[in-house]
């Protein structure tokens, strides 16, 4: 090859090269002019969002957990306007680990959002505070399964933009908003009755009523009766009748739905005649520490006109101790509330009941 050819060959390249490197140079300027067009998120949305651009709208969030609200503050980095319609709600409810049910809510809430002056730049921020965590349907949810340990939410902000494409920007995901836990507390039995007091001559129908026990956590899950004559039932509100004489501890145990109970009792007196029993206590009230002694006096027990001629105590602790006669000393060994029972008779009626209870307290 000569001298000349080489020379010519050599400018040939060059020239080459400069026409290459002339293309990435605009290739360079078009993506950048493109980028300055509709912000980051060109890649995703398409490049024929270039030329119908959808609204790209940031948000931010302030969640208040103590007050179960969030606060959002948005905005529009791009020159598109944006309605918002509302939000969209999705619950998920969890035992332990284990996802057990879910439950979606609409919200309706119009706010609009205006266009950014210049693409890139930050629009005008629009607020919407105090925006719930979670609705009564997602509480009342809980409420009738109690065995739900934890409620987790992710909102969804909905509405349509000005080139009028649906868009839809996550605000919360799987965010915990509620987790009741386990119910460790017990409920709280009471039992009312009609008539009141529960007296009369047999047969004797009395309603008792159990709409008063409370639970706190988790609700209450059964009611159930011992009528003291060898019957009972469930159920909030029920009727029994006792068709012969004596007094009968009707005893109520009510049973949230993690297992704790309670129990409260009520005496009722079916026409025994006369005999009124009664306990003093000293001191009084008996409540006091282990070991726990207690005097017991049942003098102040009358009648109309017979004489009482026996006292029964039953102390119901774990040795099933009992004692005779008007006074009564006990120790308590053990931590516990105890029904301690008299039972008094005269020689015309079989027996009357009087209980008054003791609250054993672990000592400190």
């Amino acid at each position: 090859m000569t001298k000349l050819e080489f020379e010519g060959r050599d400018k040939t390249l060059q020239y080459k090269n400069r026409k290459n490197l002339y293309k990435i140079l605009f290739i360079v300027i078009l993506l950048s002019f493109i980028v300055s067009l509709v912000g980051c998120d060109w890649f995703s949305l398409g490049l024929l969002n270039i030329f119908d651009p959808q609204a790209q709208i940031k948000v931010s969030t302030d969640i208040n957990l103590t007050e179960d609200t969030i606060d959002l503050e948005i905005h529009s980095i791009n020159e598109v306007e944006f309605n918002g319609t509302g939000f969209e709600y999705e619950y998920e409810y969890y035992e332990g680990t284990t996802k057990v049910d879910s439950l979606t809510k609409m919200v309706g809430r119009a706010f609009y959002v205006a266009a950014s002056p210049g693409p890139g730049t930050a629009g005008e921020i629009t607020t919407v505070n105090d925006l719930p965590l979670y609705y009564q349907d997602a509480q009342d949810y809980i409420t009738s399964h109690p065995l739900v340990t934890e409620l987790t939410c992710t909102i969804t902000l909905i509405g349509t933009d000005g080139a009028g494409y649906n868009i839809t920007i996550p605000v919360t995901v799987d965010l915990p908003v509620l987790q009741p836990g386990v119910d460790f507390t017990p409920p709280v039995a009471n039992i009312a009755t009609t008539p009141d007091p529960p007296t009369g001559n047999p047969p004797l129908s009395i309603v008792f009523d159990a709409s008063g026990s409370t639970d706190v956590e988790s609700g209450i899950a059964s009611y159930s009766w011992d009528f003291g004559d060898g019957s009972t039932g469930t159920g909030v509100v029920i009727t029994h009748t006792f068709v012969s004489s004596g007094t009968f501890i009707v005893i109520l145990t009510v049973t949230d739905f993690y297992g704790n109970e309670d129990i409260d009792t009520k005496v009722i007196t079916v026409g025994i005649g006369e005999v009124g029993a009664k306990i003093d206590t000293t001191p009084s009230p008996a409540t006091g520490f282990i070991p726990f002694t207690v005097g017991f006096d049942a003098s102040r027990s009358t009648v109309a006109s017979l004489p009482i001629f026996s006292y029964l105590w039953e102390f119901n602790d774990i040795l099933a101790t009992t004692a005779t006669g008007k006074y009564a000393v006990h120790t308590f060994d053990a931590k516990g509330t105890y029904s301690v029972k008299l039972t008094v008779t005269d020689s015309a009626v079989p027996a009357n009941v009087y209980v008054a209870f003791v609250t054993v307290i672990a000592n400190p």
